[in-house]
């Protein structure tokens, strides 16, 4: 008898404790700066088809106060989703550099808050800036806008070594706008290329 009595006392703190847990009691986030690791790590395959390639990649995002932390973790299926989009569209060329890498960084962070911002009905960024989808796919295919910038028009003609034309080619952080959001920060706490 007085193991079932401890058996079912069991039973009820375990419901207790899990529904203080789901009420937000236990894992509610921090006012202040939270980091929200985005777990499992993401497995993805890259470079299109022949041999099999693949980016493992441990991420976190940062919020900078409790309300966007929540908004962050609320949407984590989002976010793994956009990510796992964006790495799977990676080249080698990217990857390979920590330029590259450092673009990515920056442009997956812009597409997260992008993301966020139009799923919480703040889509006023695309609407007030039309062509911003335009230069943004320009930028994620690896390229430079022809004849947008002054100085892309007045560009040297000489002859560069290869090595020169590849580096010209990649995109570099500064090509992407930032989009101010809930994560303000993504970090790539262990990125691994198996090539």
């Amino acid at each position: 008898m007085k193991s079932f009595w401890s058996r079912g006392m069991c039973l009820v703190l375990s419901m207790t404790a899990v529904s203080a847990m789901a009420s937000g009691g236990g894992n509610a986030p921090s006012e202040g700066v939270n980091y929200i690791a985005i777990a499992p790590p993401l497995i993805v395959n890259y470079g299109g088809p022949g041999k099999v390639r693949y980016i493992k990649a441990e991420l976190s995002l940062r919020a900078e106060n409790a309300a966007d932390a929540t908004e962050v973790i609320h949407h984590l299926p989002l976010i793994r989703d956009r990510l796992v989009s964006i790495l799977s569209a990676q080249t080698e060329e990217i990857i390979s550099t920590a330029e590259g890498k450092e673009y990515l960084r920056v442009y997956a962070l812009a597409e997260i808050n992008t993301a966020l911002l139009k799923v919480e009905g703040h889509d006023h960024h695309e609407e007030e800036h039309g062509d911003d989808q335009d230069k943004k796919h320009s930028v994620k295919k690896g390229g430079h806008e022809s004849g947008t910038h002054e100085k892309d028009t007045h560009e040297d003609t000489t002859e560069k070594p290869e090595t020169e034309h590849v580096a010209a080619a990649l995109p570099s952080a500064a090509d992407v706008k930032p989009v101010k959001g809930p994560a303000s920060d993504l970090f790539f706490n262990n990125f691994v290329v198996q090539k």
